[in-house]
């Protein structure tokens, strides 16, 4: 499936998608309590969908809310699913508890970021972590104002002088990025990221999506060096249940954890 564009029609979308989730239409029509026949007119275009059968497509198919309301659109329809700002009042309870879970990772470094890994939130852990590492960084990785973590990670000026194996930590995260990708529908904003991060030197644009043989470890431990410090971490990722907001499904939180004893004490001098 390629990434699908903002003029694209409902039946192309809805068969892009079932496709993608690689799900017959007989196996869709019975997840949709519709009949099949009903279901090929859809993606032939031949019958229009109900608001209430766009959604049910979109439950049906697991689509992110921010294509949901890309297919509720295509069909004739309004979207359904908000975007908000992390600020609104609204969102006062979902952002206390952000708050808090990157209070109570202290000392140690915790960052709220969406799923394109622009950084929105964090807390004293991460910013002492950012201040040893970035204080001669020459760019500041911004994307749409908010400092970008994988072109930090990629760029040759930002934390990639700093990373021990730095090629397998690129590759790792090119390839959960070109997962995400694919999982989402490939979106055009992420084919667009990942088109920005192979275009660094140095980075291959065909990273395979597979582990190597020799990866023995059972986590992903990212290590930087600086100035006499070698600090080891690894990340768990949390995300919120049963969003309803564009916004909310996409935020996530992800805390760094030490490996070592030498890492442990850095951060609780």
């Amino acid at each position: 499936m390629t990434a699908l564009s903002r003029n694209e029609s409902f039946p192309h979308r809805l068969k892009a998608w079932r496709q993608t989730r690689r799900i017959s239409q007989l196996e869709l029509s019975l997840r949709c309590d519709v009949s099949q026949r009903h279901l090929s007119f859809l993606e032939s275009g031949r019958a229009r969908p109900s608001e209430g059968m766009v959604i049910n497509l979109g439950e049906a198919l697991d689509i992110p809310l921010r294509d949901r309301n890309a297919l509720l659109l295509a069909a004739g329809f309004a979207p359904r699913y908000r975007e908000s700002d992390l600020s609104e009042p609204e969102m006062l309870a979902v952002s206390k508890a952000l708050d808090h879970l990157l209070e109570k990772h202290e000392p140690y470094p915790a960052l709220v970021i969406d799923h394109m890994a622009n950084l929105h939130r964090a807390n004293q852990g991460a910013v002492r972590l950012m201040a040893l590492l970035m204080a001669e960084a020459g760019a500041d990785h911004a994307a749409g104002g908010r400092p970008n973590l994988l072109h930090a990670l990629f760029s040759p000026d930002g934390l990639r002088p700093y990373i021990r194996d730095w090629e397998k930590v690129a590759h790792f995260l090119l390839c959960r990025l070109r997962g995400e990708s694919i999982a989402a529908g490939e979106p055009q904003e992420m084919e667009d990221l990942i088109a920005a991060l192979t275009a660094y030197p140095g980075v291959p644009d065909d990273c395979p999506l597979e582990i190597p043989g020799e990866w023995r470890a059972p986590v992903l431990t990212t290590t930087f060096e600086k100035d006499g410090h070698c600090l080891s971490f690894f990340t768990t990722i949390t995300t919120l249940g049963t969003p309803f907001d564009v916004t909310l499904q996409e935020v996530r939180v992800e805390q760094f954890f030490p490996v070592d004893a030498e890492t442990e004490a850095f951060f609780r001098r």
